[in-house]
This record gives structure tokens, sequence and C-alpha cells, in this order.
């Protein structure tokens, strides 16, 4: 499978890339800084481009089967880099005919904030209110633009190696609220040919 990663250089998009290689799978990273991600590889190729640039979205998109996106802001600033992604990546995959989709969002944005519990609640509303209300116009133009999509919510991330004990649910029971970003990677890897949570946006964190 050819896969676009965007995002690739963050803490999540990494692993997502070394997965796809190891499962085989043809990658094409996008990346404002390509030296950042420090990888090479036959299947790897690794392009520049910017959310904003709607052209470089779209030559990304050009030719491959799936997208994965990894990717988040880097500031908690008022911006729209999450809702200008959106709807260039939308517009792009509907023109390339690209459908399948396997979208990096977080607890708490959209229908999810109505359960997310008085700490994400107190996050969301105070110093990462403007990350969250960009994330929440950008997961709303994703999730209606008619793709086959997976919209990860995932647990608090942790760095290190994988547990292996990763478990997603839409109600979270059951669900442990941290996952290791490797363990997160790797299931939204699976995702790309996998039909059990398409359509919805289940939470992920490993098992209790």
């Amino acid at each position: 499978m050819k896969v676009l990663v965007i995002g690739a250089t963050g803490g999540t998009g990494r692993h997502v890339v070394r997965r796809l290689l190891e499962a085989g799978d043809w990658v094409r990273a996008f990346a404002r800084n390509p030296a950042d991600l420090n990888v090479t590889h036959a299947r790897l190729e690794v392009v520049q481009g910017d959310a904003r640039d709607k052209t470089a979205v779209d030559r990304a998109v050009q030719g491959v089967d799936a997208v994965i996106v990894a990717f988040g802001p880097r500031s908690t600033k008022r911006g729209d880099i999450q809702e200008a992604l959106a709807r260039n990546l939308a517009g792009a995959m509907r023109a390339r005919g690209v459908k399948r989709l396997i979208n990096l969002s977080a607890f708490g944005v959209g229908d999810s904030a109505r359960t997310s519990g008085w700490m994400i609640s107190l996050v969301r509303h105070t110093i990462y209110r403007h990350v969250y209300a960009d994330k929440d116009r950008g997961e709303a133009i994703l999730l209606s633009a008619a793709l086959d999509y997976v919209n990860v919510r995932p647990a608090q991330l942790l760095d290190g190696p994988a547990r292996g004990r990763v478990k997603a649910s839409l109600d979270r029971r059951g669900v442990d609220g941290k996952v290791t970003r490797d363990d997160l990677a790797g299931f939204m890897v699976e995702q790309l040919r996998s039909d059990q949570w398409l359509g919805t946006s289940p939470f992920v964190g490993s098992n209790r």
C-alpha cells in the first residue's frame, strides 16, 4: 500500500513511518522540515510542504492509496493550522479519489467533549482552548468529507517502547487513560486494512 503520512516528524508520526516500513508499505512523508525525519529507506519518499499550502498537499496526495495524519500544533496560541490542513486535505483526497483516512485527533475534541471529565474540560477551556477550538473545526471538516475515516482520539501519550496492550472503545469502558506513542502508531497503521472502527472516533488507550 502507498501511504501518505502528514506530521511524519512528530512524536507519533515517526513511529507511524517506521511501522509502515516494517509492514512492507511504501511511504510518502510530508514534512515542513524534511531533514528532521533523519530516516532513509528504499520505500520512503520525503517531501517538503506546508499544511497551509493547498498545492503542496494536493501534490502529496497524488498517487497514494491512503493517508495517515499524525499532525499536531506546536503552539497554544490562537491559530487555524488544523482547520487549514483539513480543508486542503479533504479537497485533495476528493479530487484524487483517495478515500481511506486515519486521523489523529484528541480526546475532548468534538462530541467527546461531553464525556471527557473535569480535567480535560479544564485544559480545554484554559491553556489549550485555542488548540481544542482549532481541532474541533478541523475534525468536523474531515468527518463530513465523505471519506472512509477512522478518527483516533488517544489517551495520554507516553514516550518509551511499545507495551502491546492497546485497547479501543467508543465509550472508554475498560480502557486505561495512557498509551505509548509507539502502540498508538501501531493501532493507526492497523486501521489501514481493518474496517472495525471505520466511520467512528474510537478512544484509544491500553488494557486496564
